[in-house]
């Protein structure tokens, strides 16, 4: 419950600086204090949706619902990023329409605010980047097994950050140089940096959601594991699919060469098979058997 708590925490931070950027925004007649605003508050938006998915992950394994929820990681990073992409690009689009027509602007407030709101979402992003990174310390790697969903979290997060430093640069440049377009250009650059860092994320939730194989490992490595004993002759029907950041689930059908073995050997073959598997981070792993008529004994433990 302690990382719901944290998470719940940094919706409150952020709402009211959502509200004091609005505020602001509109007294000093500051666009990217009020952008930020919008798109702080789509973030926040986002971050909801993680604490929910969250509190379903959860939930107990039902007779219903066999998996529980637990495709709500991958679908609220979806969600998530999908969100800010489509926010990046309406910054964007924002910043080139403000870069030819620059308005003049009150940069004390740009300032002010913008400073709060680096400290507020930066001390934000440091707690869902620990949160994300306890969640896997008994994992191999956390590059392999972060938590998707808090990852996008802390991405939407990390561009609050971000945006909030070109709003307070553009504030100082403004206020020093009259430069009224560097809030533009910041803006722009900023957006572009978040859309490249987040893109690995949007495709990984994609293929997750579409049951799609995108694990390291490679379809040599799993044959030459499957097909390890002489007495197997081949294997079909493999499905491998993430429905989370740290569940891999992999399902196929050995076909067995020999009608003598007893039931005692293949399992032998089948629990050798899947120990291998779950060396290679497989930790869900289903095996059918088929046996077919042979005339050669088979021999446990031989390579083919």
């Amino acid at each position: 419950m302690l990382k719901t708590t944290q998470i719940l925490i940094v919706i409150i931070v952020n709402i009211i600086i959502i509200l004091s950027q609005i505020i602001f925004g509109y007294i000093s007649n500051s666009f990217a204090l009020i952008a930020d605003a919008l798109h702080n508050a789509g973030d926040v938006l986002s971050i909801i949706i993680t604490y929910i998915a969250l509190v379903l992950a959860t939930k107990s394994i039902t007779f219903k619902k066999t998996f529980g929820y637990l495709r709500a990681e991958m679908m609220a990073a979806f969600v998530n990023t999908l969100f800010l992409y489509i926010t990046m690009i309406y910054m964007i689009y924002e910043g080139f329409s403000r870069l030819f027509s620059p308005e003049i602007i009150n940069p004390v407030y740009m300032i002010f605010v913008g400073l709060i709101a680096v400290i507020a979402n930066g001390i934000s992003a440091y707690v869902l980047k620990r949160i994300n990174i306890n969640s896997c310390r008994h994992e191999h790697t956390q590059e392999e097994h972060s938590d998707a969903n808090i990852y996008s979290a802390y991405l939407h997060m990390l561009s609050d950050t971000l945006i909030s430093v070109s709003v307070v640069i553009a504030g100082i440049f403004i206020y020093y140089f009259k430069i009224y377009s560097i809030d533009s250009i910041l803006t722009i650059l900023f957006s572009i940096f978040i859309l490249f860092h987040s893109y690995g994320l949007l495709k990984k939730s994609f293929l997750s959601l579409m049951d799609m194989n995108f694990t390291s490992i490679k379809e040599d490595v799993i044959s030459d594991i499957i097909i390890k004993h002489n007495c197997v002759e081949s294997y079909n029907d493999l499905h491998i699919h993430q429905p989370s950041s740290k569940h891999t689930f992999i399902s196929f059908k050995i076909i067995i060469n020999d009608i003598k073995s007893s039931l005692e050997e293949v399992e032998i073959i089948k629990n050798d098979i899947k120990k291998q598997l779950k060396e290679n981070g497989f930790n869900h792993i289903v095996i059918e058997t088929n046996i077919k008529n042979s005339n050669e004994k088979c021999i446990l433990g031989t390579t083919k």
